[in-house]
């Protein structure tokens, strides 16, 4: 932009006539640059979040900027869950992604509880990620907090923003991994014994 700043008086000045087209097209390159600039600063400029939204965004969703997570949070919604309530069951189609924020959660598969989840964790995330029903029942064990994205919005929103879909998915996969490292201990416990 600098360079096409400078260019500008010498094609004002470097012949009899104005270079109207050069000086044109220079103008229409610094002008979406400056809005390209623009765009920028304004997806990182800070963004006032408070209490529980601050937090997730610190503890969870780092990688985002500020203002991508913000348009993040508009997609879902906050829900209070009592103690017992179901946030999955097993067979269904799985209309949402869940974000447990406050509170914990059992994983169970006919009577038997076989994972528990804890704040700052995903419900519903491998029927987002495959497509497929719920392989569990997850239910409250406590009041809960938690933050609710349709999926099909959510998937909307992710196919037309290429860059936020795949720092998503990357929140999405290590949540993944850290619950298969909390499931794989007690088997390497049981092994090492």
């Amino acid at each position: 932009m600098v360079a096409a700043l400078c260019l500008l008086p010498y094609y004002f000045s470097c012949s009899e006539n104005p270079l109207w087209e050069a000086i044109a097209w220079n103008g229409l390159f610094i002008g979406v640059n400056v809005f390209q600039i623009f765009l920028l600063m304004k997806e990182r400029w800070p963004v006032a979040l408070q209490g529980l939204e601050r937090q997730v965004y610190d503890d969870i969703f780092h990688d985002l900027t500020p203002g991508a997570f913000v348009r993040l949070l508009k997609l879902g919604e906050w829900r209070d869950r009592k103690e017992g309530d179901v946030l999955v069951k097993d067979g269904d189609v799985v209309d949402e992604m869940l974000l447990l924020c406050e509170g914990a959660a059992a994983v169970r598969k006919e009577d038997r509880e076989f994972a528990r989840l804890e704040a700052g964790q995903f419900v519903g995330e491998m029927s987002f990620l495959t497509k497929e029903k719920a392989s569990a029942d997850v239910v409250c064990t406590s009041t809960a907090k938690v933050l609710a994205w349709p999926q099909k919005a959510l998937q909307a929103y992710l196919d037309r923003n290429s860059t936020i879909s795949f720092q998503v998915r990357g929140v999405l996969g290590r949540d993944l991994v850290r619950k298969l490292n909390v499931q794989a201990r007690p088997a390497a416990d049981a092994a090492g014994a």
